[in-house]
């Protein structure tokens, strides 16, 4: 089947005129692809490109894994032959353009939510720790590998995190090898190697992969010959063109992603770095779960008519039709706080959360988030932002049924 996917792209470079709508063709007909500017008023948002990309797909369901790659095989043209940025932005429709019947199957990606919070994390522990680490005084090599650690972090793609990490462990593992020299070892049974002539084992300096993983054997004892493998292998593929899907093809679903195991690796290397007496619990330092980013989507499935343009393409413009998710809140900064409420203050506060007003939705959100119950006391989490607005409010000398009940709670809570 025919299907067209409908990207948008950031891009340092735009279209030469905003009505011009260029039309690549794959010689092997991979794909068609066509590109227009999206206009826009102000620069609160990025400039983008319209990216439409028709291609053969099995069925709707696999189209977008190719949509993927055929998008990264056109992004990577456009950079190699204008010599400029160009990036996935996000995908908005996949729709099947071979019926020419009226109505056609849509995937529509919801637009992301307005907001991403962060984590509420930062504190005085956090500067008290960087104040005592800055008193190492760093070698510049580990200071180049602390850089590639925090690109690795911020890397968007996998495969580009994992070579970014990587970058940090050559150059620790380097700095820190030594003169110690090691024997060969047989390339079959890794024992070492001995000359008869001279009547000794030939021994060397160690080399980067040896180094590698003496390094990592001394900062994770868990790390073993097959874990180093492992990691071998990814590092090997990459640099030889594979994808890491084709490079960990063998590895069962549900196993810990190569780039969380290679992340918190580094980490450890870094921390080898420095004098480790001062790791007594004095300092407070904080080590994600995972370092491979994940994103919320939601997809739905629509069968609707879509108008095609006067050169017969589909118009992907959707006017009128908008799916999005919608988050259960403002957008928030700071920790929530606890507030303790009685069983009757807990039940009027259900009931405000369905009266009819600007305080309904924030009602709704503190009585959903219970934090527990006990001895006719009900703890509930509220929002940051929430808890501003009720402050206030209350402080404010406001007047209202909510305003009056949460005068009354947080009144209670400060005697």
């Amino acid at each position: 089947m025919e299907v067209v996917a409908n990207f948008e792209v950031k891009s340092e470079c735009s279209v030469v005129a905003d009505d011009l709508r260029l039309e690549i063709k794959h010689p092997q007909g991979l794909y068609r692809a066509l590109i227009k500017n999206i206009q826009r008023n102000d620069y609160s948002t990025p400039f983008l490109l319209a990216l439409h990309i028709y291609f053969d797909s099995p069925d709707l369901d696999g189209a977008k894994e190719i949509a993927e790659e055929r998008l990264a095989d056109c992004l990577n043209m456009l950079a190699f032959t204008v010599g400029s940025g160009f990036s996935r932005h996000r995908i908005r429709q996949i729709v099947d353009c071979t019926e020419d019947t009226g109505m056609r199957d849509v995937r529509f990606w919801g637009d992301a939510i307005d907001h991403d919070d962060p984590q509420p994390f930062l504190d005085d522990h956090t500067t008290k720790a960087i104040e005592r680490l800055s008193e190492f005084q760093i070698p510049p090599a580990i200071r180049r590998a602390m850089r590639w650690y925090r690109l690795g972090v911020n890397a968007a793609v996998p495969s580009d995190q994992f070579q970014y990490f990587w970058f940090a462990l050559e150059i620790i593992a380097e700095f820190q090898k030594g003169e110690e020299k090691v024997p060969s070892n047989c390339p079959h049974c890794a024992s070492p190697l001995f000359c008869k002539s001279c009547e000794t084992h030939p021994v060397h300096k160690r080399y980067q992969k040896q180094a590698i993983q003496s390094l990592l054997t001394t900062v994770d004892k868990d790390c073993d010959d097959s874990m180093f493998k492992r990691l071998d292998k990814m590092r090997n593929g990459l640099m030889h063109g594979e994808t890491m899907e084709e490079i960990e093809a063998d590895q069962f679903e549900g196993q810990k992603h190569i780039v969380d195991i290679l992340g918190s690796l580094v980490w450890k290397a870094l921390i080898y770095q420095f004098p480790l007496d001062w790791f007594d619990g004095s300092i407070s330092l904080g080590v994600p779960s995972k370092y491979v980013h994940h994103k919320l989507h939601g997809v739905v499935h629509i069968r609707t008519i879509i108008p095609k343009d006067a050169e017969g393409n589909l118009d992907l413009s959707f006017s009128g039709t908008k799916m999005e998710l919608v988050s259960d809140g403002p957008p928030q900064s700071a920790l929530p706080s606890l507030i303790v409420l009685t069983d009757d203050q807990y039940a009027r506060l259900a009931k405000l959360s369905v009266e009819n007003g600007d305080h309904q939705e924030m009602c709704r959100r503190i009585v959903k988030r219970v934090n527990g119950k006990k001895e006719g006391r009900v703890g509930c989490l509220v929002l940051a932002t929430d808890f501003t607005q009720i402050k206030k409010a209350v402080d404010g000398g406001e007047v209202g049924n909510w305003q009056n009940l949460f005068r009354e709670i947080i009144g209670r809570e400060r005697e």
